[in-house]
């Protein structure tokens, strides 16, 4: 099966190996494309920081240096890249959603830091603020959509079997190449498309009208054990 993976280049290299060591061929369709951001942390002190994904602690971690805050992480690989840097992860949610993130803290208070992106979806800082939190988002990177010519682009597509998306971003990045009705006519009756989690299935489901399938859990080697079953 041959699968396009739509994430960033740099997250697609990452990925691939997950997916040649289950024998699917790899089609690179990168839909997004990074841009590090020149960010300040405000001067005051902070009960908790919250990485919500592995790119924010590395451009966060590699610029700025934590004062003893608890740090809560969204996920196992954003875990994981905090102790990498030294750090001990105080609390993540079973599930990988903010929501989860947000029920956690639930009775407590404080000031919160949260590292992010730029078009980063606000449930998290809302809901927290809603709790009582006083919260202070940092912009350290944004994420823009890859533009292709339309002929590459529709010729990566006709080699793949299945389309991976990670994001609602990858999502935008499809569209802001192809109409609606295109990649309707494209994908409908002849790709498997699957989503990372609920948020991007929902942008997906909702922007296109198509049918997205989903994992366990939002993470690439559970997408992996799904396009196996559906092979």
């Amino acid at each position: 099966m041959r699968v396009a993976l739509t994430r960033s280049q740099e997250d697609i290299q990452k990925d691939r190996k997950i997916f040649e060591e289950q024998h699917f061929e790899v089609v690179e369709l990168p839909l997004i494309e990074e841009k590090v951001l020149d960010f300040k942390v405000p001067d005051m002190e902070f009960d908790l920081v919250v990485f919500q994904s592995p790119r924010a602690v590395r451009l966060f971690l590699s610029r700025y240096k934590l004062k003893g805050e608890r740090v809560l992480a969204v996920g196992e690989k954003t875990a994981k890249e905090v102790e990498r840097f030294g750090y001990s992860v105080w609390a993540k949610p079973e599930n990988y959603y903010g929501e989860e993130l947000v029920a956690m803290l639930k009775g407590l208070s404080g000031r919160v830091l949260i590292p992010r992106s730029a078009v980063g979806r606000d449930e998290v800082i809302d809901g927290l603020r809603e709790l009582g939190f006083e919260v202070v988002p940092v912009e350290v990177y944004s994420i823009r959509e890859k533009i292709y010519k339309k002929e590459e682009l529709l010729n990566r597509l006709a080699k793949v079997d299945a389309v991976v998306f990670a994001s609602p971003s990858a999502v935008r990045g499809l569209l802001a190449n192809l109409q609606k009705e295109e990649i309707q006519r494209v994908i409908k009756d002849n790709k498997i498309t699957v989503c990372i989690g609920k948020t991007t299935q929902n942008f997906f489901q909702k922007e296109l009208g198509l049918t997205c399938h989903i994992p366990e859990k939002p993470t690439m080697e559970k997408v992996v054990e799904l396009l196996k079953k559906m092979a």
